[in-house]
């Protein structure tokens, strides 16, 4: 599985089980001109550099990561890298890195057609470096190294002219696979620990969800975000350590407490809020750590190297903050490289080939496919990529940053993440499926439900929401401190 020069100059690997799964459904949507996970961020810069550095920073970073430029091959199974000639590279940089003379990272967020290369849009007017890449070639921490090494070689000065001449292969990321050294011969014991991790997803079937639209085709995918100020932020972060929370946990555990007054079963409209049921999804988990060096850092940025978890909390035994945030906390702080429970990279290829025969089983009324919200932590932004940059040519000063993902499911796909000291929560959903009116109730009360079971107080805490990251403050979001208290 390893990186091959099968002719000179040309480099292939097979996809590992993560990207085959990606890959997979990304393909699902292809018939409606659409690609699931599609991963968009943005980086709003304080000022706008010359276009012509831009493009050639994006040059330089393929030779530092040169895995942006592969392509699947025509089975879809393999990568496949050519070391460029100078016409080879001028075209890839035609068809991956486009200056924006108008509109805006938002509109193209959710305008633009889906592509199975990473491409780059600049736009000066907004002073906006918008990144795109399907999900199977990168997850959102990779993106974010990826985005730190544009920031410096900007800043550093990018070069006029840059030859190839094959050494950039060394840079070529493994697979999660490899890096892990998952072993890929199935066995009778990796199969039943593969069940048996399995089984809380199972055992929690069917979930309570949420009402959503009589629409069985997606439309327009939109996203909504809204942050906690710095002070607000660090209040929130010490409530949860001081109960023994990550703040993911915390987080996610107000995520599913704000799910309960919309929650059904069965889909029965008539059940909406009374409790019970099963509250079931899959906790994403970056699996970096356990991995040895360099692939634990920034040099593997071009990778998938995370996994799902699943999670099944009883709403008939857990009605409340406290039991369901001791639930999702084992979750976040197990250790999946022991033996207790279970060591997941002693199966994990056989894990992910049968979490995509469930997720790949739709029911037999669309209508009825899984529905409810669903969170991914990036975590503290700044660990990744500076904020400001000063480089030997020019200081470059990331003002704001976001993340949103392509959606042609009926889940919320929720958001989290830290950039200068702010708490942000993020909404991404497909129109078909949501009005923005519920959305941005439900954003609503999972931030009033974090202030209230965490505990924090302040002197008139002003919670604004904003729609599509602009400057048009939603309506209800201002909340006084007697407000909260009394809920």
């Amino acid at each position: 599985m390893a990186w091959q020069e099968t002719s000179p100059g040309h480099y292939e690997r097979d996809f590992d089980s993560l990207e085959r799964f990606y890959h997979t459904i990304a393909d699902a949507g292809a018939p409606l001109n659409k690609q699931h996970f599609l991963i968009s961020t943005t980086l709003r810069l304080k000022t706008s550099p010359p276009p012509h550095q831009v493009l050639n920073a994006w040059k330089a970073l393929r030779q530092q990561y040169p895995q942006i430029a592969a392509a699947a091959d025509e089975t879809g199974t393999r990568f496949v890298y050519d070391v460029p000639s100078a016409t080879e590279l001028q075209a890839w940089v035609d068809k991956s890195c486009f200056l924006e003379e108008d509109g805006s990272a938002q509109e193209k967020y959710e305008k633009e057609k889906p592509s199975s290369l990473v491409r780059l849009f600049y736009f000066p007017a907004s002073r906006e470096i918008l990144f795109r890449t399907p999900h199977w070639r990168m997850d959102g921490i990779g993106i974010m190294h990826l985005q730190g090494a544009f920031i410096r070689i900007l800043g550093n000065g990018p070069p006029d002219e840059i030859q190839f001449d094959g050494s950039e292969t060394n840079n070529l990321s493994p697979s999660l696979d490899e890096a892990a050294n998952v072993p890929l011969v199935v066995t009778q014991a990796m199969s039943q620990a593969a069940d048996e991790e399995l089984e809380v997803c199972l055992q929690g079937l069917p979930a309570v969800s949420i009402s959503t639209l009589p629409n069985v085709l997606p439309t327009t995918t939109r996203r909504v975000t809204s942050s906690f100020d710095v002070d607000t932020t660090s209040r929130i972060i010490h409530a949860c350590k001081s109960r023994g929370l990550t703040v993911t946990a915390g987080i996610d555990a107000a995520m599913i407490v704000a799910t309960l007054p919309y929650a059904e079963r069965n889909f029965d409209p008539a059940t909406r809020g009374q409790g019970g049921g099963k509250y079931t999804a899959f906790n994403t988990i970056d699996l970096r750590k356990y991995l040895p060096a360099p692939f634990s850092g920034p040099k593997a940025a071009v990778s998938i190297y995370h996994t799902g978890i699943p999670i099944s909390i009883d709403l008939n035994v857990h009605k409340d903050f406290d039991s369901i945030a001791t639930l999702v906390r084992e979750v976040y702080k197990r250790d999946f490289s022991t033996e207790n429970p279970r060591n997941i990279f002693q199966f994990l290829a056989e894990y992910v080939h049968k979490v995509i025969g469930i997720l790949g089983s739709p029911p037999a009324n669309p209508l009825h496919a899984s529905a409810h919200p669903e969170l991914s932590s990036i975590g503290i932004v700044n660990d990744y990529l500076p904020d400001i940059f000063k480089g030997s040519a020019s200081v470059i000063e990331v003002e704001e940053w976001w993340i949103a993902v392509e959606v042609i499911d009926r889940l919320l796909r929720a958001t989290l993440w830290t950039f200068n000291g702010q708490m942000n929560l993020s909404l991404n959903w497909n129109e078909a499926f949501y009005e923005d009116e519920f959305v941005h109730d439900f954003m609503n009360k999972w931030k009033e439900t974090i202030l209230r079971e965490l505990a924090v107080r302040k002197k008139s805490p002003y919670l604004t929401l904003y729609s599509q990251n602009t400057s048009e403050q939603l309506p209800g979001l201002l909340l006084a401190e007697n407000e909260i208290k009394n809920k």
